[in-house]
């Protein structure tokens, strides 16, 4: 890591020039004035300023632009005026202050921005705030004393220029020119801001103008300092110990504003321009006095005041010298070693005198939350109701926030907040003193009139978030809890003001008299300073044992012990005390129960222990007289608690069961009164407890009640006390001398019948008294009986009901009959019933169901029909006539739903009572027959045709359950098609109720029976298909079919309509040979391969069927048949066809080939086994083990010598082709063109030979060696994958053959000739046959678009550094001249030694006149040659030389030309300069741009020249596919043209290409260069206006080549013509210097030429090596045709 401490010191160490850093003073100010946010800042800063100079008061005054409006009329009045004039725009604001005035280091001051006041004691700091002014004018102007200063500014710099004046003017005032008229500000708000602002600084009074109209007067009035003590509690010293609170004195302030309405008056209707300040208006609630003021009374002066507090804290700083010095450099100045902090307090009673609904003083009330105030408020909150002041405090620049991020400003910031809690704790301190005074000596009840104060008091100091910052409020909070010694503070209690420590927290507490307790208005009031009370730990909840002690100190009584329960109640309820809790206070808790009726407290009051108490009275159950059991609460105490309190306190109910056992077993010690068993009235009074209670007790607890009472004579009777059971009902009047109850008031008769009282008389006794009395006489009937006993139904006793019902009092028809029947055996009188037989009650006369007589008995168990149980007996008891039991049968039919029959019970009979078809012996249980008839196929009994339609009633079901039948069809399957097809047809009926395990079971079950050549034979469904014997499957798979019904059912369990591929697959793996016996047909073998081959992704996952797969021969394949060659039948056979037959075999996949390349195919054909050329056979065989032939031959090439390693022109080719190639092209892309671009190299070798091996199956190997012209083999070095080997002469055919296998995935044989051909042919003859080659050719032009941009760019570049060059050449001239003239004078003064006087001055040589242009173009070649030939006649060694070669400063010398011998030789870089723009002043043909010849630099060697060349007249005939143009002579004729551009098409792509070569050589536009052709003349080339044509004729003639296209000689020679016409752009005639640029163009471009001439040398070289072995050329010729003919010779001739 690098050392920047050293880095630094090397820095400043340097020899470097230092420089200053620069200030944009306009920049500065605006930024600075962007981080003053705040409304009124520069008023602001302007009073501060004023208060730091001991003014006692600020006139502020603004000067108003007369508006247009005319001015009020008298009947406006005055409102109207003030509205006008306050909407005038403000065009001066000015600001005097009766301070003192400046002094000079006030003035130096002003104009020094960040310098800031030095002083300590005031509060600015950055020296930033003066300048707030220029947020509203740019040209302040201040005065003060006899001395003036103005702003102005220069650009953006701020000056300053001071002046004198001859009076002496007292005030200090500053006067700021608005920039812009603007509005007045709103002036509500601004009288509240000098409201706000009176409140610290040291200012007596602020007045407000506007012109010269009074609109507010503030006065402030401040009573003498009175010394405040700190309590010796509060240590006050902050916790860093920088800072220390050494006194503290307080003030009494009056605040007194005296404004007129105008400033608080608010429009009904707002302009849109104010829309969003009328918004927030409307939304922010308004003052009471505001809705009063109208237009009428705008003038009105209105007068307020306030009264608050001001406590002065004089605080001593102790800081060490490296924290002040730190310090000072932040702030300018040294920290102050005393500072003032001041909080700002409202009492109850001045917040009570004070206006404080006034809205003037709305920011100076903390009614909300105090404001930090750094001489004026801030952003910043305190977080309590006080404000807080302290200009020590540093504020940011803008000063409406705490600086709180720099490291040492924030340290000293927290110490000063952290004063101003402690401060605010002497506060609260005092403020808790004076209302202790108050409270001395007073009760309770006269210390609830202070609460008000005392919550004033603790909302007051009650902490919350403070805002913007929440660590300010945090920081004061901390030193206002922390600066005493003792976790206390004082509050007012109870029991006065006295220490939280002695007070505890208990809002509920009130029967307590002796323990101080904070009063629930205070706990309710200022719920977050208590919270904070008991979070900190200064006050304690109250505890157990402080309310044990006080109970145990004291009984309670009265409403204290109410008080009390309620309280321990309330606990419970709420779960905040468990019982031991309760336990304990109850144990100490005693209570005195008066005996006075009213509750009053007299001496006989009885102490009760209430941890004897376990129960309480409920007085709405239990009679109020008692007696009660002593673990009962008194009523006096209970009646004032409610049952939820008292159950909470463990009390539990007095039940009215235990208060009858209390008074009945204590009934011997209670007094005769209170006795139950012998006094009536007493006895009267339980009775009616009972009675009252007797509906809400449960029954047990009525029992429980009749046990105790049952054996004791506790009723009253005529006969006296009797036990119930002895005791008669009034209502019993049978006999005379029944003991009677009497005298009970409010029993009622239940309760007393529940006891045993009697309202019946004893059965027993009606014999003895009613029946013995008779039996001398008539006796009663049963009928008799059963009157009397329904007469007094109601009444009998339960117990004697069920005598009745088990005894056999009634006679069954007919009369005469002497048997006896309990009544539960008889029925009631019905024919119906008389047809079953069965015993029917004989009562004479109509039954009458409803009677008494009728109730009755049915309440004893007559029955009004039989039930099912009764008829299924009927039914199925063979021994009685079938009549009967067929009646029996039906009328459970007919009266199924009118008696509400049981289906359930019915079909649930064990017994058998159901007829069946086919036999009427037999009867079944209705689970043993069924209701479908085909039901019967399968040996189930179906019931009786007759009963069939009521199935349902008897529980039959439909059909017998599918376990059953299924169980029967696979123990018994159908033997032929007929009982198959009825079978299957009913269960295919019930195929939706067949279950996934019947499905399963009858899926593998032999239930399908099927007739073979074998005999019957029965097969699962899941082993057969649905279908006939014509199915193709048939011979392999068993197919049947029984209609569609009955496949339905099959298909169910598991038949399908064919085999699945896995089971094909299965069965073909396992027996190939059958299968294909069967089909007897290749395709359709293939086409069963083929369906599994399409499935084959799913099937393969069935791990033994791919197992059975890769190992069965069961794989169809082609192998080919040599045959005779003299069999004279192959002569009709297809050329393809010949020498070989095709035969299938089956093999397993691994030995069997896929067939990717067909030439290879051919040369192992009879070896081997292919697979069907299907692309999804294909994969399918490859899956399983098939390999491509093309990856099972192991390929070997060899190639002889290298020819060339880098074919760039065939790269570029097939790069090209390639791209239309793949033009919409739907074949699986395995590379595009742009790979083949960027990857592949093309070299061309001597010779290239291919060796194929492959492998056989016996293990043997057949290799073939076979000759190629193009082989495709991967780069073992460089940044190229991989290398197109070719040979001097490769065929296409070759080379797209090899390249498809890297472009296509799976090449095919016809892509092969596709990509010849688009080899083959050149591009104009592909887009004659319809190749879309455009994109081709928008390609080239965007490449050539490329090439021009990187051509212009590196002119330009080459063009920077000519001017380059060219500055520095001007400054080594300037110099040179300076030298120059000081070696000339000192000549003229001195001459040289030797010399003589009369010696003639040396004139410059004579310049040689011009000489003529012809035959330049042979003395230019020769010359040309000649260079080539002195750089070395050999190849190699010219280019080795050629790399090494440094660039020549000056033009060679040329011996064609004899140059100008002038004093000095023209410089390189003006010469390139000139050259440059000659070539960049070339242009297309018929540009639209205008020929200009380009400007030069001067060159002293032109001083002759000649006529220049006369114009050509041509015309445009076609273009080639380079993009070059074509023109031909005017003159020739249509046919003559159109034949010489299909003759030479060839030649005028080679041409172009050549001359494209030449134009990169000169890095030239190559839209300037053009062919042209002419008949006849001598124009080799011509310049016109700037572009270049060149005749193809001399080409024709010259150079072209059949087998190279161009040669060495051509590009020396066309360099040198285009050199000529290039030098034309700066010459216009031939002469010395045209003859000298262009041999300036031969000798500048040489080194570029160079590599092409080597290039053509080469090919040439190679061409003649492959000549000499018999190979191919090494690069194809161009089809070219030429004007002349060809001699036997070979060379041309010209036609001309």
């Amino acid at each position: 890591m690098a050392n920047y401490q050293d880095l630094r010191a090397l820095t400043l160490g340097s020899t470097q020039e230092e420089e200053a850093v620069t200030v944009n003073t306009r920049a500065l100010i605006d930024k600075v004035l962007a981080r003053y946010s705040s409304e009124n800042t520069t008023l602001r800063e302007l009073i501060q300023n004023a208060a730091d100079a001991g003014a006692q008061s600020v006139e502020v005054r603004y000067e108003m632009i007369p508006g247009s409006d005319p001015p009020a009329t008298r009947q406006e009045g005055e409102g109207a005026e003030l509205q006008r004039l306050v909407k005038s725009k403000v065009s001066r604001l000015i600001v005097k202050n009766d301070g003192q005035v400046f002094g000079e280091d006030d003035w130096q001051r002003l104009k020094r921005i960040a310098e800031g006041n030095p002083d300590e004691t005031k509060i600015g700091a950055f020296g930033v705030g003066f300048y707030s002014v220029f947020a509203d004018t740019d040209e302040p102007f201040i005065s003060s004393g006899n001395q003036t200063m103005a702003f102005y500014w220069k650009q953006n710099s701020l000056y300053t220029r001071r002046a004198v004046m001859k009076a002496t003017d007292p005030y200090t005032t500053f006067l700021l020119d608005y920039r812009e008229p603007g509005d007045l500000p709103d002036l509500k708000v601004l009288c509240q801001f000098f409201a706000t602002s009176l409140t610290f600084v040291n200012l007596q009074s602020i007045s407000l103008y506007i012109d010269d109209q009074q609109l507010l007067v503030l006065n402030k009035k401040v009573s003498p300092p009175e010394p405040l003590q700190i309590p010796s509690s509060i240590t006050p010293v902050s916790m860093d110990k920088l800072m220390k609170i050494s006194a503290v004195e307080t003030s009494r302030v009056q605040l007194d504003a005296r404004y007129m309405n105008i400033t608080h008056y608010k429009p009904p209707v707002e302009t849109a321009g104010g829309f969003v300040r009328s918004f927030f208006r409307a939304v922010a609630p308004s003052a009471p006095n505001s809705k009063d003021i109208t237009v009428s009374n705008l003038g009105k002066i209105t007068t307020a005041s306030i009264f608050f507090r001001v406590a002065n804290a004089t605080v001593i700083t102790n800081v060490g010298p490296k924290f002040a010095k730190e310090l000072e450099r932040a702030t300018k100045k040294p920290p102050p070693k005393k500072t003032v902090l001041a909080c700002l307090t409202m009492s109850k009673d001045e917040q009570e005198a004070s206006e404080h609904d006034n809205e003037i003083f709305e920011n100076v009330i903390p009614s909300k939350a105090g404001k930090i105030f750094i001489g004026f408020p801030t952003h910043q909150t305190t977080s309590i109701k006080a404000h807080i002041s302290a200009h020590s405090v540093i504020p940011t620049v803008e000063r409406e926030n705490i600086d709180l991020n720099a490291r040492i400003i924030k340290t000293w910031n927290i110490e000063m907040l952290r004063i101003a809690g402690i401060l605010s704790r002497i506060m609260y301190v005092d403020e808790m003193s004076f209302l202790e005074k108050r409270a001395q000596g007073l009760k309770l009840a006269d210390l609830e009139k202070l609460f008000e104060d005392a919550l004033h008091i603790m909302r007051q100091f009650t902490f919350g978030y403070s805002t913007p910052s929440a660590q300010v409020g945090a920081y004061m909070a901390e030193a206002f809890w922390s600066c005493t010694r003792y976790t206390s503070i004082e509050l007012l209690s109870t029991r006065g003001v006295l220490p939280s420590t002695k007070i505890r927290l208990a809002s509920d507490v009130d029967f307590l008299d002796g323990l101080p307790l904070l009063p629930e208005v205070l706990v309710k009031g200022a719920k977050e300073f208590v919270g904070h009370l008991r979070d900190g730990g200064y006050l304690s909840e109250i505890t157990i044992s402080d309310i044990q002690n006080e109970l145990a100190m004291k009984p309670l009584s009265g409403k204290l012990t109410t008080n009390f329960l309620k309280w321990l109640a309330g606990k419970v309820t709420s779960g905040k005390m468990d019982s031991l809790q309760i336990e304990m206070l109850l144990s100490s808790a005693v209570v005195m129960v008066s005996k006075d009726p009213e509750g009053k407290s007299t001496d006989n009051d009885t102490p009760v222990g209430l941890n004897l108490i376990k129960h309480y009275i409920n007085t709405s159950k239990i009679t109020a007289t008692g007696p009660f059991p002593s673990t009962c609460i008194p009523i006096p105490v209970s009646k004032s608690l409610s049952l939820i309190e008292m159950e909470a306190l463990g009390w539990k109910e007095l039940g009215v069961v235990e208060w009858i056992s209390f008074v009945v077993t204590h009934s011997s010690r209670l007094p005769v009164e209170q006795c139950v068993e012998k006094s009536p009235k007493f006895a009267n009074e339980v009775l009616k407890v009972v009675s009252e209670n007797w509906e809400k007790l449960q029954p047990v607890s009525r029992g429980n009640i009749a046990s105790l009472l049952k054996d004791k004579t506790c009723i009253p009777t005529k006969q006296g006390m009797k036990i119930p059971k002895e005791a008669y009902f009034p209502t019993v009047k049978l006999f005379k001398d029944l003991p009677i109850v009497h005298g009970l008031q409010g029993v009622r008769d239940k309760p007393l019948a529940q006891l045993g009282v009697r309202k019946t008389v004893d059965l027993n006794l009606v014999f003895e008294r009613l029946m013995s009395d008779q039996s001398l006489g008539e006796k009663w009937s049963h009928v008799e009986l059963i009157k009397y006993l329904a007469g007094v139904r109601e009444d009998i006793p339960q117990e004697d009901i069920r005598k009745l019902q088990q005894t056999a009092i009634c006679k069954a028809e007919p009369a005469e009959s002497k048997t006896l029947y309990r009544v539960s055996q008889l029925y009631v009188p019905d024919d119906g019933l008389r047809k079953l037989r069965l015993p029917i009650i004989f009562m004479p006369g109509e039954w009458k169901e409803q009677s008494n007589e009728g109730r009755f008995l049915l309440r004893l168990g007559l029955q009004r029909y039989p039930t099912e149980e009764v008829l299924i007996n009927l039914a199925s008891d063979t021994t009685r006539d079938p009549a009967l039991r067929e009646s029996a049968l039906w009328y459970m039919i007919n009266n199924y739903n009118v008696h509400n029959y049981s289906t359930r019970l019915i079909a649930g009979s064990h017994a058998a009572f159901l007829p069946v078809e086919g036999d009427k012996t037999i009867l079944l249980r209705p689970s043993q027959c069924f209701h479908d008839p085909r039901a019967a196929l399968l040996g189930f009994r179906i019931l009786r045709k007759d009963f069939q339609l009521y199935a349902k009633i008897f529980g039959v079901a439909f059909d017998p359950p599918l376990q059953s039948c299924c169980e029967r069809l696979a123990k018994n399957p159908p033997r032929d098609r007929d009982k198959a097809v009825q079978l299957f047809e009913y269960f295919a009926s019930r195929v939706m109720d067949l279950s996934t395990n019947l499905t399963l079971s009858m899926g593998n079950a032999p239930i399908v029976p099927l007739k073979t050549m074998g005999g019957l034979k029965h097969l699962s469904p899941r082993s057969c298909y649905i279908g006939d014997s014509k199915h193709k499957f048939a011979g392999i798979f068993d197919f049947v079919d029984f209609g569609p019904l009955a496949n339905s059912f099959l298909t169910r369990c598991g038949s399908k309509p064919e085999p699945s591929p896995a089971e094909i697959a299965y069965r073909l793996a396992r027996d190939p040979t059958k299968l294909y016996q069967v089909f007897q047909d290749n395709d359709k073998y293939l086409s069963v391969l083929k369906i599994i081959a399409e499935e084959w992704k799913s099937l393969q996952k069935d791990k033994e069927l791919f197992r059975l797969m890769q190992q069965s021969p069961c794989f169809g394949a082609y192998k080919a048949i040599a045959i005779d060659e003299s069999d004279n039948l192959m002569d009709a056979q297809p050329e393809e066809a010949k020498n070989t037959m095709r035969s299938f075999e089956l093999a397993r996949a691994a030995d069997i080939f896929i067939l990717d390349e067909f030439p290879t195919f051919n040369l192992f054909k009879t070896q081997i086994l292919v697979a069907p050329e299907d692309e999804v056979l294909e994969k399918f065989y490859t899956s399983l083990g098939s390999a491509l032939l093309s990856t099972s031959i192991e390929q070997e090439h060899v190639f002889g010598r290298e020819l060339d390693p880098d074919n760039k022109a065939l790269h570029r080719k097939i790069v090209e082709r390639t791209q239309l190639f793949l033009h919409n092209n739907a074949e699986d892309v395995n590379h595009d063109a742009r790979y083949l671009e960027n990857n592949l190299v093309v070299k061309v070798v001597l010779y290239i030979k291919h060796k194929l091996h492959l492998k056989l199956r016996n293990g043997h190997k057949s290799t073939h060696i076979l000759g190629r012209t193009a082989a495709l083999v991967p780069a073992r070095v460089g940044p190229k994958k991989h290398i197109l080997m070719v040979t001097a002469k490769p065929t296409d055919y070759d080379i797209a053959e090899v390249l498809l296998k890297l472009v296509l995935r799976r090449p095919k044989t016809h892509s092969s000739l596709l990509f010849e051909s688009l080899l083959t042919n050149d591009l104009q003859i592909l887009k004659n046959r319809g190749v879309n080659v455009d994109r081709i050719l928008r390609a080239r032009q965007a490449e050539a678009r490329l090439l021009e941009q990187s051509r212009l760019k590196k002119l330009e570049q080459q063009q920077k550094e000519l001017e380059k060059q060219e500055i520095l050449y001007q400054e080594q001239q300037r110099q040179q001249e300076q030298m120059q003239q000081q070696l000339k004078t000192i000549e003229d003064r001195n001459p040289m030694p030797g010399a003589f006087a009369d010696s003639p001055v040396r004139e410059p040589p004579h310049k040689p006149q011009g000489i003529e242009a012809g035959g330049f173009l042979s003395r230019g070649f020769s010359k040309f040659s000649k260079m080539l030939q002195e750089s070395g006649a050999d190849h190699s060694r010219l280019e080795s030389e050629n790399e090494n070669r440094a660039i020549m400063p000056n033009p060679p010398p040329m011996e064609t030309h004899n140059q100008p011998q002038m004093g000095k030789p023209t410089e390189p870089h003006r010469l390139s300069s000139n050259l440059q723009k000659a070539v960049q002043a070339g242009r297309k043909y018929d540009s639209s741009s205008v020929f200009s010849p380009p400007a030069t630099f001067e060159v002293k060697e032109e001083h002759s020249f000649c006529d220049t060349r006369p114009g050509q007249d041509i015309i445009y005939v076609a273009e080639t596919p380079t993009g070059m143009k074509v023109y031909m002579a005017r003159s020739l004729p249509e046919t003559e043209r159109s034949q010489f551009l299909t003759t030479n098409a060839g030649a005028l792509s080679t041409f172009s290409k050549l001359l494209l070569e030449q134009a990169g050589v000169f890095s030239m536009d190559p839209s300037v260069l053009n062919i042209f052709y002419d008949r006849t003349g001598n124009t080799i080339a011509f310049n016109l206006g700037g572009s270049l044509f060149c005749n193809i004729r001399f080409f024709l003639q010259l150079h072209v080549d059949r087998k190279l296209g161009w040669n060495a000689d051509a590009v020396k020679y066309w360099y040198i013509t285009l050199c000529h016409e290039l030098a034309h752009n700066l010459v216009k005639d031939h002469g010395s210097n045209h003859s000298f640029y262009t041999e300036s163009f031969a000798v500048e471009y040489f080194d570029q030429v160079v590599p092409l001439v080597i290039n053509a040398h080469r090919r040439a070289d190679e061409a003649n090596s492959a000549a000499a072995v018999g190979a191919p050329a090494a690069m194809p010729v161009a089809r070219v045709g030429t004007a002349g003919t060809t001699s036997s010779s070979g060379k041309n001739t010209p036609r001309d």
